[in-house]
C-alpha cells in the first residue's frame, strides 16, 4: 500500500471541513484532538505505527450574509501490517487509520462533510489512491464498541490493485462516532484471504482520543 495513500485520500475527502459555533465575527480556527491507537493493542494485532500528520485545511464560509475564513485542523494517524499474498512476498497491504474532525456549527449549520457522507463514501474514498478499484460492494455490518460508545462497523469487499501491481481481493470496514467534540472515524483495509476482522475489532477496541 502507498505510504501516502490514507492521508492523501482523506485530505481530498475533508477539505471543506470548518466551522464555529455562535456568530461569524473574524478569522476562525478550530481544532481537532489526536486519536490513535494504544500500544497494546497494536502489540496483539502486529500493527506498527506508520505515522500521524495533522492535516490544515483553511477555506471560507459564508452563513446568513457573513463570510469568514476558517482554518481547521484534522488529525490522522497510520498503521501497518505486512500480509503474505498468494505468489507475492510479504508486503505492507494491510492499514488501519483513525481520522479526527471537528465537530462544530456556524449558526447551527455543520459544515462537516461527515454530518452527510455514507460508509460506501468513505470506504471508496479511503482506497481511491490505488491504481484501480473495482466493485465495491457492502457485505455485512456488525457493532463494536469505540470509544465507550456502541458503533455500527460496515464491512465491504473490493477488488485492488496497487501502485507497485499488487492485486488482491480485499475487505474494508468504516466506523465512526462522536467524541469529545469530534468525529472520529476508523477505517481498515486487508486482503480477504486473511482473517482480518479480530484484528481490526481488537485495533478498535484500542483507539483513544483526547483527554
Amino acid at each position: 500500500m502507498n505510504r501516502t495513500l490514507a492521508a492523501s485520500s482523506l485530505l481530498a475527502l475533508f477539505v471543506v471541513t470548518a466551522g464555529c459555533t455562535g456568530v461569524l465575527s473574524g478569522p476562525i480556527t478550530v481544532s481537532a484532538s489526536e486519536a490513535s491507537v494504544d500500544d497494546a493493542a497494536l502489540g496483539d494485532t502486529g500493527y506498527e505505527h506508520n505515522r500521524t500528520e495533522a492535516m490544515n485545511v483553511s477555506r471560507t464560509v459564508s452563513v446568513a450574509g457573513q463570510s469568514r475564513n476558517v482554518t481547521a485542523t484534522n488529525w490522522i494517524a497510520e498503521y501497518h501490517a505486512s500480509v503474505g499474498i498468494e505468489g507475492v512476498a510479504e508486503q505492507p497491504v494491510a492499514a488501519f487509520v483513525v481520522f479526527s474532525s471537528p465537530k462544530v456549527e456556524v449558526l447551527g449549520q455543520s459544515f462537516n462533510p461527515l454530518d452527510e457522507f455514507s460508509d460506501r463514501h468513505l470506504a471508496e474514498t479511503f482506497v481511491s489512491r490505488m491504481d484501480r478499484v473495482e466493485n465495491v460492494r457492502q457485505v455485512d455490518s456488525r457493532n463494536r464498541t469505540m470509544l465507550g460508545q456502541s458503533a455500527e462497523v460496515s464491512e465491504f469487499e473490493a477488488s485492488v490493485t496497487t501502485a507497485i501491481g499488487i492485486q488482491f481481493d480485499a475487505t474494508l470496514h468504516v466506523t465512526r462516532v462522536e467524541h469529545e467534540g469530534d468525529f472520529v472515524v476508523a477505517l481498515a483495509v486487508h486482503p480477504q484471504q486473511i482473517d482480518g476482522e479480530s484484528d481490526v475489532n481488537r485495533l478498535l477496541d484500542g483507539v483513544e482520543h483526547g483527554e
